[in-house]
């Protein structure tokens, strides 16, 4: 779903339905970024709620300038590396407890157990972002900071690691 101008104005005068739309369009998205920066299910969802909550907040100073999705990923970005700040003194669970003794909101728990398994952090960010997420490389690129021949060179790097990983003989 693009959100277009329409949506954003609907938003900007407190329409829920409009709000709704946005949420479920992204939020496993918002919670996959904050899970993994935070590493602890009970504070993803704090950030992912929390994150809503600060779009519906400034959504009045958001200018369209900018797209929305990339807006929206980095206020979760923020949320989530405050989290950890304030968290430094807890002890967090690795990533792969954490996915695999809960329910994050995916039907894609499995994929992304298998694929953090099997690649790098880095490696497995981008394939997550492409497939789970629908990312285009572009917009993979601006996330990681990267050039798009670079973000393509990992993704078919890390397919033909995965395609020999699961090439029965």
């Amino acid at each position: 779903m693009k959100v277009d101008s329409h949506l954003i104005e609907r938003i900007k005068q407190r329409d829920e339905e409009a709000f709704e739309l946005i949420y479920n369009e992204y939020s496993k998205l918002i919670y996959y970024i904050a899970l993994k920066t935070v590493k602890n299910k009970e504070d993803a969802e704090e950030v992912l709620q929390d994150t809503f909550l600060n779009m519906f907040k400034s959504i009045d100073t958001y200018s369209g300038k900018n797209k929305f999705k990339p807006w929206l990923m980095q206020i979760a970005r923020n949320l989530s590396l405050n989290k950890v700040t304030r968290n430094k003194e807890k002890d967090t669970i690795k990533d792969e407890d954490i996915i695999t003794n809960t329910k994050a909101p995916s039907e894609n728990t499995d994929l992304l157990l298998t694929l953090q398994g099997l690649l790098d952090n880095e490696s497995s960010h981008i394939v997550i972002l492409r497939i789970v997420h629908n990312f285009s490389f572009k917009e993979i690129a601006e996330d990681c900071n990267m050039t798009v021949n670079k973000v393509q060179g990992i993704y078919y790097q890390s397919l033909k690691k995965l395609k020999k990983e699961f090439r029965y003989e």
